[in-house]
């Protein structure tokens, strides 16, 4: 299977979140962040993020606001064989 997003995602809406869910300056994103950056809804962000399971991983701790918190399978598995991916580098912001 392609967990590349860039190998998979054409449609320009769903580029946005993904390359929103790329961005260096957050290990995960909640659906609030993604769709303020992306102006789209909420709602339509997770459709996106549950349109492809394949690409996108939701963490399995929430935020701190409580709410969930999701990243790209490729990066959290490159991420992870370092022991370096926790959650502890999301801002309320994210």
């Amino acid at each position: 299977m392609e967990t590349n997003w860039r190998n998979v995602i054409k449609d320009p809406q769903e580029e946005k979140i993904f390359g929103a869910l790329e961005d260096d300056r957050y290990d995960w994103r909640t659906v609030r962040a993604l769709a303020r950056e992306s102006n789209l809804t909420e709602d339509e962000v997770g459709k996106i993020l549950a349109d492809h399971p394949v690409l996108v991983r939701k963490s399995s701790v929430p935020s701190g606001n409580g709410e969930d918190l999701f990243t790209l399978q490729s990066r959290f598995f490159k991420k992870k064989g370092f022991g370096i991916f926790t959650t502890s580098g999301t801002t309320p912001s994210t």
